[in-house]
């Protein structure tokens, strides 16, 4: 993923933030879940029009809530990131500014015309990056083509952004579809990244530690996309502490006991700490096999020592660090 050569600061701006324009800059607009390498196409372009600005700063703009959660609430989708972790993964993209904008039913109204008005006004929009599937404003009217008419009009320039490879194999339902199916080497070549999830860990009910394995259950948003139900190799930061442990990572509703509590547990390696109320971010890097019920909890235990096994010999290569998840300020 391409990122910020250095840890300079970004500023980031929530709806209720006085944004305060240094120049003029160069803008993209879009929701971002995942920041994908589509995603990360239209941040470089971004940074790109900043730079031929002479003055500029490179803004991305990001929606919250999601569009589809005021929409159609009664059936709201599912993401692969919360806004802290999206926030996190525009400001390592090079960009300058994030901002942050409520997304309400009286935003879903205005016009496509409006809403341009409004960042020319309020960031001092020069130039107004877009993907090919760019749709704002109301009713989503706000298609390239109207966009690149209404820029001469309002004074500003439109540069579309063509995203190589095959049309739709690089978006976010795609993403979300690849993690909740298990199917990981699909879902990092379309992210660019390993994935990773954030969450606090809650006590449970201590059955992993009478089986030897002490895991941490984490509890994520609901409406987070969590990978299929079965067992991985991962690995895992702790609120704290720098070390990257070896994870073995657990989704499913543990069929061997009879329950049918769907949870998200992780076992790190060679981590012996308190870590209830902490957050724990997990990297979920191979499928190791599907979630099973044993015969017998000596069955399980074999199996689960199989497991650890696997994922204390893989290599982690270092592309979990790659990118600085920072906490944001909320």
């Amino acid at each position: 993923m391409a990122q910020a050569t250095s840890l300079r600061p970004v500023r980031i701006f929530r709806e209720d933030d006085a944004f305060e324009p240094l120049g003029g800059g160069a803008v993209t607009v879009g929701r971002f879940d995942g920041v994908h390498r589509g995603h990360q196409a239209l941040l470089n372009a971004t940074s790109r029009s900043a730079v031929a600005l002479g003055d500029g700063r490179a803004v991305a703009v990001t929606l919250w809530p999601p569009p589809e959660w005021i929409l159609r609430p009664s059936e709201p989708r599912r993401l692969l990131t919360a806004l802290d972790d999206r926030i996190a993964l525009l400001a390592a993209s090079g960009v300058d500014d994030v901002v942050v904008l409520r997304f309400d039913s009286t935003f879903s109204r205005r016009s496509a015309d409006d809403f341009l008005s409004d960042l020319i006004r309020r960031l001092e929009m020069r130039t107004l990056v877009t993907g090919p599937n760019a749709a704002i404003g109301r009713d989503r009217q706000g298609t390239p083509e109207v966009i690149a008419h209404l820029a001469p009009r309002l004074g500003f320039e439109h540069v579309p952004v063509r995203y190589e490879g095959e049309p739709g194999a690089v978006s976010s339902s795609q993403a979300r579809r690849a993690l909740a199916a298990g199917e990981l080497e699909r879902l990092h070549g379309i992210l660019d990244r390993v994935h990773s999830l954030y969450g606090t860990v809650g006590r449970g009910d201590g059955r992993g530690r009478e089986l030897g394995f002490p895991t941490a259950n984490v509890q994520t948003p609901p409406w987070l996309v969590l990978p299929a139900d079965g067992v991985y190799a991962g690995s895992a930061l702790v609120d704290g502490d720098s070390t990257l442990y070896k994870a073995l990572v657990s989704v499913g509703t543990r069929p061997t006991f009879g329950s049918r509590v769907r949870l998200f547990e992780v076992h790190l390696l060679g981590f012996n700490g308190d870590i209830y109320g902490l957050g724990l971010r997990t990297f979920i890097r191979a499928w190791l096999r599907g979630q099973e019920a044993f015969h017998s909890v000596e069955d399980l235990v074999k199996a689960m020592r199989r497991d650890r096994e696997a994922a204390a010999t893989m290599d982690l290569g270092g592309s979990e660090q790659a990118i600085p998840f920072l906490r944001v300020p909320t």
